[in-house]
């Protein structure tokens, strides 16, 4: 069994203060016989030195990353830090960092990375949460459908690394002390873990009626659908893309033998008409047109918390949204943090760790019921321990 223990602080400018308030929230004499950290935090925190005071002091490895707002049952701010223990007598962690990774060498650095680790346990993880750098020539489905492949299809549960400016030059993750920005850092856990995942993206009655099929594509990048250039087919619904703002619409794309769609963004567009997304557009699959709204994104933070309640998992939640989400729920940008908080009665249901992603790892489920590793957008992503 995982017990899970957090502690925050929006003390950004005084190192010990900081200090004092995140190791006065929890007794390191209580900790269990294994203990793994999880860190979302403002990048302020990394740049005073505060992160490598913390991991000097704690007598375990953390991982973690920067983000646009960081939560847990004691608050949530953009210029706030949540630390995350997770500990146990029988769950094993490891902890690994990535040397940093281009479109040349990102495999072989992720099998190194994962397989030095995995040869510390005796046997295949159950779960590895993990968080990605932001990369603006390395997308997170390539590294997703290398980590699939290397792991042989261990769940996979994380985040690209996010930042309070829409450009995301700072975002950064962490390895203890080691900060870096073009590196992946993961915490594997060997054991009785037993996660759930919950993923929810954008409402049914925010989704056209509209299907498309992915007739040309190579990658994350779809050129045709319905056999014209996939610019053209959106123009034809009436649907405008501005190319300085497309990563705002959410297309949905229905992979065959997937029970849900996967909502992406549109990274950018070219000359041709073809579109650089967020994940694979995998010829035969149905393509949507999904739109984002305030509405549309407590109702699903709404029921994916309903789902959580329903699982019965208790231990502890941990939630990954993406950024976008919080950027759209203007002026009300707590919105979505306030209602996780709320619905878990500030952790008196259950201990919960949140921050904000530019681009969410999450399994779902295919149609056999069999998990299969993902690279979303716009979603409300969670893992229940």
């Amino acid at each position: 069994m995982i017990q899970m223990i957090t502690a925050y602080t929006t003390e950004v400018d005084e190192v010990e203060d900081a200090l004092n308030e995140i190791l006065g929230q929890f007794d390191l004499k209580e900790l269990k016989k294994n203990t793994v950290g999880i860190i979302t935090c403002h990048l302020d925190f990394v740049d005073s030195g505060f992160i490598r005071e913390l991991c000097l002091k704690l007598p375990f490895n953390v991982v973690g990353m920067t983000t646009m707002a960081s939560a847990n049952q004691h608050g949530s701010d953009m210029y706030a830090l949540s630390l995350t223990v997770l500990t146990s007598d029988d769950v094993l962690f490891e902890t690994a960092i990535t040397e940093p990774l281009n479109l040349d060498n990102y495999k072989e650095n992720l099998e190194t990375a994962y397989s030095d680790a995995v040869s510390k346990f005796p046997g295949r993880p159950s779960l590895v949460i993990t968080f990605y750098p932001y990369h603006t020539n390395l997308s997170g489905a390539l590294i997703t459908g290398a980590l699939d492949d290397i792991s042989e299809g261990v769940p996979f549960w994380g985040s690209i690394a996010s930042d309070t400016e829409a450009s995301n030059e700072h975002s950064i993750v962490f390895h203890n002390s080691n900060a870096e920005k073009e590196s992946l850092v993961m915490a594997l856990l060997y054991g009785e873990v037993d996660p759930e995942f919950i993923v929810v993206s954008i409402p049914p009655q925010n989704i056209r009626k509209d299907r498309g099929q992915i007739t040309d594509s190579d990658g994350c990048v779809l050129k045709e659908i319905n056999g014209i250039p996939a610019l053209k087919y959106l123009e034809n619904l009436g649907v405008m893309i501005l190319k300085e703002y497309s990563v705002i619409m959410p297309l949905m794309v229905y992979y065959e033998g997937n029970a849900i769609p996967i909502a992406t963004a549109i990274y950018s567009v070219n000359d041709d008409g073809s579109m650089l997304c967020g994940t694979e557009m995998t010829k035969g699959a149905l393509i949507a047109v999904g739109e984002i709204t305030i509405d549309g994104i407590l109702a699903t933070a709404d029921e994916g918390m309903s789902r959580l309640i329903k699982c019965g998992k208790r231990n502890g939640a941990l939630f990954l949204p993406c950024v976008t989400r919080y950027v759209m729920l203007t002026p009300d940008h707590s919105g979505e943090l306030e209602l996780i908080a709320r619905r878990l009665e500030n952790g008196e249901v259950m201990p919960f760790m949140a921050g904000y992603s530019s681009g969410e790892v999450c399994p779902v489920r295919d149609e056999s019921g069999t998990l299969r590793n993902r690279f979303h957008g716009f979603t409300f992503s969670a893992c229940i321990l």
